[in-house]
């Protein structure tokens, strides 16, 4: 097996490099690089008895930049223990970056499918997709006759340069992989190809198109497969003007996929995430039969503070369970969570334009919170600091007209809002939020909607308050997270 030079820089960058990190904002119970900037989430597997997860990693700085394939690996999907680097940029057809991709065990094999990225010094740039894989999982070997999909396997219709982050897949006697595309008038659009042994593909289909669906010159990081006797497909939405991004945001499509004829017929589609700090999700299946799925909690076109004398920049979500409910994805966090929690607090009562407040010393929270209204109200949940009340974050409701708000005030934002639809069911919401030390993900009415943000508080949030105005029944339970 290779170990390249270039590898091997890697490595020791990381080594000598990984304790310089600035701690202020470094996350606890979710995927970091050890040092410098990662993104999207690959190869996200159960092998070998424990999670895997590969993303895309520039170790030398905390920007996009030379794209390797990071290595990670836990037992629960919480805590995670990062091995060596999987994947450089060391063949002539991937000299300019690996860039994502999925993976598949093959007869007690680790296979990864990667897109191999060229650039030719003139502003042009080609994507080609390769395969390597590993006995151990931690070793790989790139496959000597790469790439396997290449520039005579694309269509007519479809660009030769916008060519990537394959997900591969088993069924029947299939292996299967839907690739990222642009059409020729420019619009985002899935491709599916299928082989019988990883190696040789063929062409099958243009599976979806953006017509009058969601708007974006590019649809990335697509993702199938079967829920609950329905179809899923996922895919991350970009769009420029010139060479700035100016929108990034993942979706979601159910519907029915004709692996025969290569189309996906879509009967609903919708947001996955209302926050602002998600992107590029993957999922997996794992040996419990549950449907995961894991994302980039950043962005785009979002801030990284940490990039600025912290030595890092990037982060993954805490990996969620997935199930349809009337259609509509549901997720909530892996519940392997729950066994972090510990020194529960629990507030039951009704309140009238009153405030509770609750301090709290933890870094990490657990929080869960009913809230019945009689009839109309308006309620407030803030995270602050007692010694800077202007630090803060807060979720806002008005059950009048049905729409929550997220409400930041850190380093980077000042009153930046967001805001969803929500709708109670007989007069009652529920919330779940999990704060880290830089990040908030909020699920609301068990997942029908989740909002992911990063946050950067000025200080310690230490104190958190709920507010009505009108009457309302309060059940809230409170942990922190032992990690």
């Amino acid at each position: 097996m290779k170990n390249s030079v270039s590898l091997k820089q890697a490595m020791q960058y990381i080594s000598e490099n990984k304790s310089k990190v600035n701690s202020k904002y470094r996350l606890k119970f979710h995927l970091m690089g050890e040092c410098g900037w990662i993104n999207d989430p690959n190869g996200f597997i159960f092998f070998n008895g424990v999670y895997h997860c590969f993303f895309q990693y520039n170790p030398f700085k905390p920007f996009w930049g030379p794209t390797y394939w990071g290595h990670a690996v836990s037992k629960d999907l919480v805590k995670w223990e990062h091995l060596p680097v999987a994947l450089a940029p060391d063949e002539e057809y991937d000299r300019d970056g690996c860039f994502s991709g999925s993976a598949i065990e093959i007869d007690g094999k680790l296979y990864i499918m990667y897109t191999g990225h060229i650039e030719d010094g003139a502003g042009n740039y080609y994507q080609r997709q390769c395969i390597a894989w590993s006995i151990d999982g931690i070793k790989f070997e790139k496959y000597f006759r790469n790439p396997v999909i290449d520039k005579n396997n694309i269509p007519q219709e479809a660009s030769k340069r916008d060519f990537r982050d394959p997900k591969v897949f088993q069924k029947g006697d299939f292996y299967y992989a839907v690739i990222a595309s642009q059409s020729k008038e420019g619009k985002g659009q899935i491709l599916l190809y299928r082989s019988r042994d990883l190696l040789k593909w063929e062409y099958v289909n243009t599976i979806v198109r953006n017509e009058n669906i969601v708007e974006g010159d590019i649809w990335e990081c697509p993702d199938l497969f079967e829920l609950e006797e329905k179809d899923v497909l996922l895919f991350s939405v970009q769009q420029k003007e010139g060479d700035k991004i100016i929108r990034s945001e993942a979706f979601y499509c159910v519907g029915k996929m004709d692996f025969e004829k290569g189309v996906f017929k879509i009967n609903s589609y919708e947001k996955l995430d209302w926050g602002k700090y998600f992107y590029a999700p993957q999922t997996t299946m794992d040996e419990k039969g549950r449907r995961l799925m894991i994302a980039w909690m950043d962005n785009w076109n979002c801030p990284f503070p940490t990039q600025e004398g912290h030595n890092w920049a990037g982060a993954l979500t805490l990996p969620r369970e997935l199930y349809l409910k009337n259609s509509r994805l549901i997720m909530e966090p892996v519940r392997e969570i729950k066994n972090y929690r510990k020194d529960e607090i629990s507030i039951e009562r009704i309140i009238n334009d009153e405030t509770i407040y609750l301090n709290f010393e933890a870094e990490c929270i657990d929080v869960e919170i009913d809230l019945v209204f009689m009839p109309k109200a308006e309620f407030e949940i803030s995270i602050f600091s007692k010694n800077l009340l202007s630090n803060s974050v807060k979720i806002w409701y008005e059950s009048v007209y049905n729409k929550l708000k997220f409400i930041i005030n850190d380093l980077v934002f000042n009153n930046e809002i967001q805001e969803v639809d929500i709708f109670p069911l007989e007069d009652k919401i529920s919330l779940r939020f999990l704060l880290d030390k830089s990040s908030i993900e909020i699920f609301v009415n068990k997942g029908e909607k989740v909002l992911t943000n990063r946050i950067y508080p000025l200080e310690k949030y230490d104190m958190l308050s709920i507010s009505s105005k009108g009457k309302c029944e309060v059940k809230l339970r409170k942990w922190d997270l032992d990690l």
